[in-house]
């Protein structure tokens, strides 16, 4: 059963969204069921738990004559390891985590995690954590062998593993096209000699890494010198000048030294404005020496411009394109020894990727009786007694994912030989293949919401009654929410809501409500029959006892 700590849908909340004017739904634990008439509006929810998880909106969602529209979903008990990354990326930590998603009739639309703005990217990567939604189109994507390989992977847990090989290829892909491309690669005498003259332009240059910032600031240093110098010329032109403050001084400092009537002089402020016009001689003095060759700088300036203007714009293009001719000058000028240094490089590089796919190999290979056991066990539940299923690992050419190409195989009938997937099976034994395997995979999963949009279609009667078994029998470990129009699959709801619409004066509404237990059979008695006479409703009630009290 579901615990604390383990996230779960609580509420979902939809403001003007296409036909609905308001709806809130509260969901709880156990097998949730929506059903409807066909055109009612239940993928609608489905679609708005879509776009709260991150999906684009390619359409108006916008209800009529209504200028925005607003989505809300509820989840409760965040688990910690999710509580510490929300705190880590700086959102608030409460009980409940509140996505709200926000579109304007204008176009423009916000999104909202515990009421602060954040981006649909981040959204996408939290709901990825929290629920997984399964449609008819999953199903189909069942037959595409790269979904194949991410299935048997998730249940062999090989994703540190998955990253090993995922490095050393790219490693081992890297030293194969530097040595392929020596290899093909030719030179002209023409070429050699241009090179060459290259490498020795950029090496007479001499450009340290940061020359041109450091020019730049120098030059700027220089360019203010001739302010500062006038500065210190005119400060010590009022000391110093014919009948300037120092000689003026000194005429006051005699007056006031002959006569007794004054009781004071300025001895001492003359010697501090001499001392003072000797220091700024000798800090301009200095400051003269200390000075930048201005027309040195520029021509400087220049020349490092010109060279990076010819190779690449920047500092590290041109780095990059002297070590590039480096190289070539070295394949040239010693190509056996190159190629045989490329060669054990790349054929290490080969070796330590075999060591990780070979791993990776084994590891899947080392899942897969287990797996196809639980997939044929699930199959019985499902009515499909004679299906065998297996996995073929066979060896492709090496990729980032390894070397194997995964197919899954199965034969659905006695006497059938094996055969893919996307050749065997009808829609109906696919959607219940693909639930056996969602059982099983699922097992492994951190997410604890599951949502199914309609994926019994294509079956009906028992078959479809044992899809709702395996659907309620998900539930006692996840929170389980199905869209169906199947009554022997709605009768397994531990919560039954139905979508239904009113048309008043040209204006559509669609509603959704929570049945209680004789609502739900009356509702069970239209989906099987088409109305609810006595006979149909005696009918569901006995399908609705079977299917909770066997």
């Amino acid at each position: 059963m579901l615990k604390k700590g383990d996230p779960m849908i609580e509420q979902l909340m939809v403001k003007d969204y296409i036909l609905f004017d308001y709806a809130l739904i509260d969901f709880n634990t156990g097998l949730s069921v929506i059903t409807g008439e066909t055109g009612a509006g239940k993928s609608l929810l489905i679609d708005a738990i879509s776009y709260l998880c991150g999906d684009r909106i390619s359409s108006n969602i916008i209800r009529n004559g209504k200028e925005k529209c607003i989505l809300q979903i509820v989840f409760s008990r965040p688990c910690q390891s999710i509580c510490d990354q929300l705190e880590e990326d700086g959102f608030e930590i409460e009980d409940l985590i509140i996505v709200q998603r926000t579109i304007h009739k204008n176009g423009k639309s916000t999104v909202k995690l515990n009421r602060m703005n954040t981006t649909l990217s981040y959204i996408r990567s939290l709901m990825h954590q929290l629920m997984d939604i399964h449609s008819q189109m999953d199903t189909y994507q069942l037959m595409d062998e790269e979904v194949q390989l991410n299935l048997l992977d998730q249940y062999a847990k090989c994703t540190e593993l998955k990253e090993k090989v995922k490095e050393t290829y790219r490693i081992y892909n890297k030293d194969k096209k530097e040595y392929e491309k020596a290899k093909n690669e030719t030179f002209s005498d023409d070429e050699l000699d241009y090179i060459t003259s290259c490498i020795n332009e950029i090496q007479e240059m001499n450009i340290a890494e940061n020359e041109l910032e450091t020019l730049q600031n120098q030059i700027k240093q220089a360019n203010s010198f001739q302010k500062n110098i006038d500065d210190y010329n005119h400060a010590i032109y009022l000391l110093d000048c014919e009948n300037g403050i120092i000689e003026k001084v000194y005429e006051l400092n005699k007056i006031l030294s002959k006569n007794s009537i004054f009781n004071q002089n300025v001895e001492s402020e003359y010697f501090q404005l001499d001392a003072l016009n000797e220091d700024l001689k000798h800090q301009r003095d200095q400051y003269q020496n200390e000075q930048f060759d201005i027309d040195a700088l520029q021509e400087r300036e220049y020349q490092i411009r010109k060279c990076f203007r010819k190779y690449g714009g920047s500092y590290s293009s041109m780095k990059n394109l002297y070590d590039s001719y480096m190289k070539k000058v070295d394949l040239i000028l010693h190509r056996q020894d190159v190629f045989e240094k490329l060669e054990k490089k790349m054929s290490q590089s080969k070796k330590n990727y075999n060591l990780y796919a070979d791993k990776l190999h084994h590891q899947r290979l080392s899942v897969i009786p287990s797996l196809c056991e639980k997939v044929e066990a699930h199959c019985k539940d499902l009515m499909l007694e004679n299906a065998r299923f297996k996995i073929d690992l066979n060896k492709k050419c090496d990729s980032s994912n390894g070397y194997d190409q995964v197919q899954f195989m199965v034969s659905m009938n006695p006497g059938q030989p094996f055969s893919l997937l996307k050749k065997s099976a009808s829609g109906g034994e696919l959607s219940r293949l693909m639930l056996a395997l969602k059982v099983v995979f699922q097992a492994d999963s951190t997410i604890e919401t599951i949502l199914f949009d309609e994926i019994d279609t294509g079956v009906s009667g028992k078959v479809a009654y044992a899809m709702g078994n395996k659907m309620h029998t998900l539930s006692k470990r996840y929170q389980v929410l199905c869209i169906t129009h199947l009554a022997s699959v709605a009768c397994w709801a531990d919560r039954h809501y139905r979508v239904y619409k009113e048309t008043k004066e040209e204006n559509t509404t669609t509603f959704i409500e929570e049945l209680n237990k004789e609502q739900s059979i009356e509702e069970l008695a239209v989906m099987a029959t088409g109305n609810k006479d006595r006979q149909a409703i005696e009918s569901a009630r006995e399908l609705k006892k079977r299917a909770h009290h066997g």
